[in-house]
């Protein structure tokens, strides 16, 4: 199908619709007679081989594979290396450990006014991002409780109007996930005025068929116990726009020796050994699962239970947003980088938006190979 496998950086993956939404993985390499890296490949040579016993094939050798390498093992903390009242980078400060990677760590919701300098949009109902001209990425829909909700309430919406994923949190506290063809309910408690937030994730719009018409973001009034909810601040981020303008490795984040679960900004710096060439990034220990009751249509549709993924968000290096990682949806493990988004001599700047909580002790680790067809099965996850 692809003679060249490439890569859908950024938010361009794009969706199919079979059935249901289906987004499309960051890797577009399916058995590419070139690899996503531009390399020549067996399946490449054969093809050669064929063709030559009927016409004669170019003169001049292949153009070998680019060079790989493997940078190795990058950890990730939660607690700044640099002390909060120390103003230089944690890479230059005395005060650092000398760890390969140095974290500073950010809750989404904290940083509203960098990723929305523009500041919200009041609606009384939500607005699809078409209608805020608002591309691609994340939306942050925020209202308030109308009342106190002492017992479990049902947070709805109707069917098919999650376009594609929201992250839902109340006074900052991570709830759960709705999403596209998938859970659409969450029980949620509180009291009258406490903020309840959803960030919106657009995972990309169907590319054909009769269902292009994709429009994105809440397409449909979220309900509590089925009174609708009103009176919304939409903040559209520009979050590639900030982390391009260096954000956050130009600001001292606040120290966190613990951090909520939910939607958080995780950053770092690594130093190449004097080389730049491509490499592959995988997630060890970010392809978990667990288990929920999930209803579709609804309070009335069918139960059933269903493995939600956890981990799953976009890279940035150095500002290059590399695109979206989920390892436990798959079957991609590792995203691709190209050796032109490295810096030689000076540190590479990660930014990780992960969306669900990163795992307790998390890293990154560099391969000089990529790593594809690796899902994690319902009887898999139902061991782990």
């Amino acid at each position: 199908y692809m003679f060249h496998g490439g890569t859908n950086f950024a938010y361009w993956s794009g969706a199919d619709f079979k059935d249901q939404y289906k987004p499309v993985t960051t890797s577009y390499d399916y058995d590419a007679p070139l690899s996503e890296a531009g390399d020549p490949t067996e399946k490449l040579f054969a093809i050669r081989t064929v063709i030559s016993k009927f016409q004669p094939l170019p003169v001049g050798p292949m153009p070998p594979a680019t060079p790989k390498y493997a940078y190795g093992s990058v950890a990730l903390r939660k607690v700044s290396a640099c002390p909060e009242v120390c103003a230089a980078p944690a890479w230059h400060c005395p005060a650092a450990p000398r760890l390969s990677l140095s974290l500073q760590y950010a809750d989404l919701l904290d940083v509203l006014d960098v990723l929305c300098p523009s500041g919200p949009i009041q609606s009384r109902f939500p607005l699809t991002f078409e209608a805020i001209k608002q591309a691609h990425g994340f939306v942050v829909y925020r209202t308030q409780l109308p009342r106190d909700v002492l017992d479990p309430a049902t947070l709805g919406a109707p069917p098919h109007s999650i376009c594609d994923r929201g992250y839902v949190m109340l006074q900052q506290e991570y709830q759960g996930t709705l999403e596209r063809d998938g859970q659409t309910t969450l029980h949620v408690t509180g009291r009258a005025g406490d903020t309840l937030d959803v960030l919106l994730e657009n995972m990309g719009r169907i590319s054909f068929g009769a269902n292009v018409s994709d429009f994105k973001g809440l397409l449909g009034n979220l309900s509590l116990d089925s009174s609708p909810l009103s009176n919304w601040l939409i903040y559209p981020l520009a979050i590639d726009t900030a982390i391009q303008q260096g954000w956050p490795h130009t600001a001292l984040l606040k120290s966190s020796s613990g951090g909520r679960a939910g939607p958080a900004f995780y950053t770092g710096t690594f130093e190449t050994p004097g080389i730049a060439w491509d490499t592959f990034v995988k997630f060890p220990g970010w392809s978990k699962v667990r288990w929920c009751i999930a209803r579709k249509g609804g309070e009335s549709g069918a139960a059933q239970l269903s493995p939600i993924s956890i981990f799953q968000g976009q890279l940035w290096i150095n500002g290059f947003n590399l695109g979206r990682y989920w390892p436990c949806r798959g079957p991609q493990q590792t995203l691709f980088v190209p050796s032109s988004v490295l810096h030689v001599g000076h540190p590479n700047n990660i930014t990780v938006l992960e969306l669900e909580g990163a795992p307790p002790a998390p890293f990154l680790l560099f391969l000089d190979r990529p790593l594809f067809n690796k899902t994690l099965s319902c009887s898999t996850a139902a061991t782990e």
